[in-house]
């Protein structure tokens, strides 16, 4: 994964790529309104992105639940670099990002066929499936500290 970096939005250029990662994936690949995506909650989330050289080919956010719980949310990776570790990194960045910030508790919505990548990720089912945007998802969760 040369060249590949894994950091915290500083600017609005690179919240605009998040954005447009996001819109690519789920807005144009899986068909979720946009009014659904871009639900007005990114002004309060703690946002991250990918980077390819100058190219933003990944992004996730992070709400803020409850002192010492944090929902990781909007994940997502650009189809041409997908299955190359890239959403592990994700995962691990924001891990050890969320763990600098005393934050116990993770949480999710995982769509049903991430179940698996999320799981080797250290993750475990919470409940039955329910549908969110239109595709069957599962709540899962993972204890970072204590």
């Amino acid at each position: 994964m040369d060249g590949i970096i894994f950091k915290l939005v500083e600017n609005d250029s690179e919240l605009e790529g998040a954005f447009e990662v996001r819109r690519v994936v789920f807005v144009e690949e899986q068909d979720i309104d946009e009014d659904e995506e871009y639900d007005g909650l990114d002004h309060e989330a703690l946002q991250m992105v990918v980077k390819n050289g100058d190219e933003i080919i990944g992004t996730a956010r992070v709400r803020f639940l409850s002192e010492g719980e944090a929902k990781i949310e909007r994940m997502a990776v650009l189809k041409p670099f997908r299955r190359r570790g890239i959403g592990s990194g994700i995962m691990s960045f924001l891990a050890n990002e969320l763990v600098t910030r005393n934050v116990e508790h993770v949480v999710l919505h995982a769509q049903y066929i991430a179940i698996p990548f999320y799981e080797a990720c250290g993750y475990s089912s919470t409940g039955s499936t329910f549908w969110e945007a239109g595709i069957k998802h599962v709540a899962m969760e993972k204890q970072l500290l204590g």
